[in-house]
């Protein structure tokens, strides 16, 4: 991924990198991984019988011929997470495997945690080769995957031959280390070690595609079995550590299953908005100092977190989307969401601005609308299909939330009993979350002066 190159490039050009920094960011790159242990096994056959995780590979290898080959690497650019999986679909199951296979470990009490992490990390180099060579045939599977089809099903049929074949295969020819290749074998009762890397994989694959598909039942289920916890224990624990990726990998622009956890309906503390986070931050709390130096400026979480909440109780409705724009404002995309559904697209909101759509005609001067079924005709043609499907049926509340002249994004609730008394209750709380913010703003520009 080019976020891998260019911190690889960077840790390269200090002038004291240890290997441990680049197997952290290896960590999070399965084909980055994957072309370390093959120069390997190229510079040096066999060594990778011996290998035990990234770092120990790039000291095998050395760093002039590590830095020639982060040089020549192609990259792939990152997007923005889409209701339609990528090649970052992959990559980021990969990830959260490795990440899920250390906290496995750590937990365990298992030896030798980074090549237990690195074997989770390249359990799947099939996946990864198809999306790189047939992405047509790789996005089939996918879908097929996200409509319940297995893995090994839906990619064996794609690649002419089951899956776990193929990456036995791979492994081989690439030089994967060693606990990497037994963890795709057959499963081994009385070795902890590939056990932990293949329910963290499994872990990851399911609760990708949903937190409450069979799948990831069964594998909570197993979970709790290995850790000795009670189901509701793992449950929890499982949870913990899918936020903390989240959290960990929104960095990388993967899909991330821990923020579709956290805004499940009934999952989120309505009188604690810790639970809410920024899509792709982490929260910082204020310290004490800070807190005794002058009044406080409403953060943009705590000021939508509370609107948002308001909106559900006083409003009427039962989902409530905020959507902001990117930096350079040519995309708006869902930050927030409460109610509904985590397979709701609403959630994964991700607009093209370029493109005439009602989203895109709100964001044009300050204004709101309530959408109806007494004036859904007059807007049809700015509800393209993809859009309209995200919508309520029985109508929806809109408006465009500005800070000064400069627009912020969209608010936007749909779902329960919409009405004409909810709509204005609607418009008045985002009235003064814009106050709020604006007044921040203010605050901010004062304090810079």
């Amino acid at each position: 991924m080019s976020r891998t190159a260019r911190e690889l490039r960077r840790l390269l050009d200090m002038p004291h990198t240890r290997h441990r920094q680049l197997h952290d960011v290896l960590l999070t790159d399965p084909a980055a991984s994957i072309a370390v242990f093959r120069e390997l096994g190229r510079a040096r056959p066999g060594a990778g019988e011996q290998v035990a995780d990234t770092g120990h590979a790039v000291s095998l290898l050395g760093m002039e011929p590590f830095r020639r080959l982060v040089q020549t690497l192609p990259e792939v650019d990152s997007t923005r997470p889409t209701p339609t999986p990528t090649a970052a679909t992959a990559y980021s199951e990969a990830a959260h495997a490795a990440f899920y296979a250390g906290a496995i470990s750590d937990h365990k009490g298992l030896a030798r945690l980074g090549e237990i992490t690195t074997a989770a990390l390249l359990q799947n180099p099939a996946v990864l080769a198809l999306w790189a060579t047939e992405p047509e045939s790789a996005l089939r599977a996918a879908n097929a995957v996200r409509d319940g089809v297995p893995s090994e099903v839906a990619f064996g049929a794609e690649l002419g031959e089951p899956l776990s074949d193929v990456n036995r295969r791979l492994a081989e020819a690439w030089a994967l280390p060693g606990l990497a290749r037994q963890s795709m074998a057959e499963f081994d009762d009385f070795n902890p070690r590939p056990q932990a890397v293949r329910l963290a994989d499994e872990i990851a694959q399911s609760t990708a595609v949903g937190w409450h598909n069979e799948q990831t039942g069964l594998v909570t289920r197993a979970l709790s079995d290995f850790l000795d916890l009670s189901h509701d224990g793992a449950c929890t624990w499982l949870h913990r550590q899918a936020i903390d990726a989240a959290r960990t990998f929104s960095r990388h622009d993967y899909p991330l299953p821990g923020f579709q956890l956290l805004l499940m309906p009934g999952e989120v503390d309505e009188d604690d908005d810790e639970d809410i986070p920024i899509m792709g931050q982490v929260r910082r709390r204020t310290s004490a100092a800070q807190a005794g130096s002058g009044p406080a400026t409403p953060s943009l979480h705590e000021t939508m977190a509370g609107v948002m909440r308001r909106i559900r109780s006083e409003a009427g409705a039962a989902r409530v989307v905020f959507a902001m724009l990117n930096k350079d404002r040519s995309r708006l995309r869902t930050r927030l969401a409460l109610g509904g559904e985590a397979e709701d697209d609403i959630r994964r909101l991700d607009i093209d601005l370029a493109e005439k759509t009602l989203f895109s005609i709100m964001l044009g001067k300050p204004q709101s609308l309530w959408l109806n079924r007494d004036n859904v005709a007059k807007y049809e043609s700015y509800l393209p299909a993809t859009l309209r499907r995200m919508l309520a049926a029985q109508g929806a509340y809109l408006m465009s939330l500005f800070v000064g002249d400069r627009p912020l994004g969209l608010m936007y609730g749909d779902g329960g009993d919409t009405s004409e008394n909810g709509y204005r209750r609607f418009r008045v709380l985002c009235q003064e979350a814009t106050a709020a913010l604006s007044a921040g703003s203010r605050l901010v520009d004062r304090k810079a002066g």
